[in-house]
C-alpha cells in the first residue's frame, strides 16, 4: 500500500486504483502508521520469543539437576536473572555468532552509560 502511494504518475494510479485507494479515507500517512506498527509488533514478538527460549533453557537445566540427583534447588531472584541473562547471550550466538554477542553487548553497555549519566547531578551554573 505503501510504495502503491509512494509511486506517482500512471502507474501509481493504476497501482492505488487495484489496491481500491482512490477513494474513503485511506491515506498515506495512515497506511504508513499501519506498517510501522506492524514492523514493531514483529521486532516484539522476536524478542519475547528469545526471551521465552532463554527461560525454557533455564528452566531445563534446573530440572536436569533435579533428575541427576543434585536435589531440588530455588535459585534466589538475581541467580535466575543472571542465568537468563546468560541463555539470552547463548540464543544471541547461535542465530548469530559471536558478533551478534558482541554487539548485543555493546548495546547494552552503551544504555547503561546512558542511564547512568541521567542519574547523575547536573552541575550548577551560576
Amino acid at each position: 500500500r505503501v510504495s502503491a502511494w509512494k509511486t506517482t504518475g500512471k502507474k501509481g494510479q493504476k497501482a492505488r486504483k487495484k489496491l481500491g485507494l482512490t477513494q474513503g479515507n485511506n491515506t498515506f500517512e495512515n497506511d504508513q502508521e499501519e506498517l510501522t506498527r506492524l514492523i514493531q509488533e514483529v521486532a516484539e514478538k522476536k524478542k519475547a520469543n528469545l526471551v521465552r527460549a532463554a527461560k525454557r533453557t533455564v528452566k531445563k537445566k534446573l530440572r536436569e539437576d533435579v533428575a541427576s540427583g543434585k536435589g531440588v534447588y530455588y535459585p534466589k531472584r538475581s541467580e535466575l536473572r543472571k542465568m537468563e541473562l546468560e541463555a539470552k547471550f547463548e540464543e544471541i550466538r547461535k542465530r548469530g555468532g559471536d558478533e551478534a554477542v558482541d554487539k548485543a553487548i555493546a548495546k547494552r553497555r552503551k544504555k547503561n552509560v546512558a542511564k547512568s549519566h541521567k542519574l547523575m547531578p547536573s552541575h550548577m551554573v551560576k
